[in-house]
């Protein structure tokens, strides 16, 4: 599958450790080492083996967090220590950005689990917000492996009203979309006039439409949006026009 590409074996022997139960101090992958470059190019420098032991450290406390979480099964349990994980994630940005082998497995394996806990309300919160994390900071390489596996759950969760008070929902179709110009354009317009109350207060504020400038595409949907304010204004659509003028304004 093109998931597995570049794991490899490393990621079949985690996934291996976790199901067979490994001990939970002990890190997935090899920590501090990028695959295939010799050890004497790693560097000497006293910054960094410092940055090396703290990373070192930073993983064995992921691992720890993440081990704790694979032993919970009740879907409150899951959502706290899902909670737990997110400031360990925000340190780990850099390295999900960098996509180095030891995070790679380490989010495929996050997502798995991700994954399971969507299909429960209790902790499918917990599990979006997770996720969104993920996918914010982890560029290109993130988002290649998250498509197969999310894009039908975000989809269905998106169109299931049990979920409609999730925030991070409409973002993360559009992330996973790769913030197509055609799909915001329909997303924005079921903001407008199909979505409720609920979900708009919910998730009108998280759409990211402040980062259109730098995806090229801030003219196009403020130029839709314009024509959505100038034709509620004339069918004298309150709600719809008041919508569409905070879209716009959204739109840096």
């Amino acid at each position: 599958m093109k998931i597995l590409t570049g794991i490899g074996e490393g990621l079949m022997a985690a996934v291996a450790i976790i199901s067979k139960g490994r001990n939970k101090s002990e890190p997935i992958g090899e920590v501090g080492a990028l695959p295939g470059v010799p050890e004497k190019q790693r560097g000497s420098s006293s910054s960094s083996k410092v940055k090396t032991v703290e990373k070192e450290m930073l993983m064995k406390k992921y691992d720890r967090a993440f081990a704790e979480m694979v032993s919970r099964h009740g879907p409150h349990s899951r959502a706290d220590t899902l909670e737990g994980m997110k400031p360990i994630l925000y340190e780990l940005s850099p390295d999900i950005k960098a996509w180095t082998g030891d995070v790679r497995i380490r989010v495929y394996l996050l997502m798995q689990e991700i994954a399971k806990d969507l299909d429960n309300p209790a902790s499918a919160r917990a599990s979006l917000g997770l996720l969104f994390l993920i996918l914010s900071k982890g560029g290109n390489s993130a988002l290649e492996m998250a498509r197969p596996v999310f894009n039908e759950k975000i989809l269905k969760m998106y169109q299931d009203p049990s979920y409609e008070n999730e925030r991070f929902l409409p973002r993360l179709m559009l992330l996973l979309d790769g913030y197509d110009s055609k799909h915001i354009e329909k997303l924005t317009k079921e903001a407008i006039h199909a979505w409720g109350d609920e979900r708009f207060r919910a998730a009108g504020d998280f759409l990211g439409l402040e980062e259109l400038e730098e995806r090229s595409l801030r003219n196009r949907i403020k130029g839709i949006l314009g024509g959505e304010i100038a034709k509620a204004g004339n069918d004298k659509d309150m709600t719809a026009l008041n919508r569409a003028v905070e879209l716009y304004h959204a739109v840096k």
